[in-house]
């Protein structure tokens, strides 16, 4: 009789510790029940950094417009120019230079952008993104190395 009552112990037992060893192995290897914080997605040809929203709040990620700013160029000329605060500034390993815009709550996309010259905190654009879209201020080189794997 007593082996029997071994047996309604050590079988429970046994079953436990299988359940959490396969939860485990899910969690470590990004298996079912497993949220990746950023997953990049290519749509169109086009690479995009989906964040979610804790990982958002982590990086702390903020934006500004794009803007229409009138500013005085190098030559003392007023102009109205497309402009973007200069944190928004990414560039690459061969000086091209680009910005995460940010199309859709919790999606970020770098745009090229021709920097003209820079004005205290303010890059002013050549070519950009058009007034009124959110770029990254803060947070950007972070959404770089997710898109580029670096970390990994």
């Amino acid at each position: 009789m007593r082996t029997q009552y071994r047996w309604i112990l050590i079988v429970p037992v046994i079953a436990l510790l299988l359940a959490a060893c396969s939860s485990t192995d899910a969690v470590t290897k990004g298996g079912a029940g497993y949220d990746e914080p950023a997953v990049v997605e290519t749509v169109e040809g086009i690479s995009r950094v989906v964040l979610t929203e804790r990982a958002a709040e982590r990086l702390g990620i903020q934006t500004a417009p794009v803007s229409d700013t009138e500013v005085a160029s190098p030559d003392s000329e007023t102009a109205l120019r497309k402009a973007v605060p200069y944190s928004a500034v990414m560039y690459h390993t061969d000086g091209e230079t680009f910005v995460y815009t940010n199309p859709e709550p919790l999606i970020f996309v770098q745009a090229l952008v021709s920097v003209d010259y820079i004005e205290g905190d303010l890059a002013v654009l050549l070519e950009g993104p058009p007034a009124g879209t959110a770029v990254v201020t803060v947070g950007a080189a972070e959404l770089y190395g997710t898109e580029t794997g670096v970390g990994k």
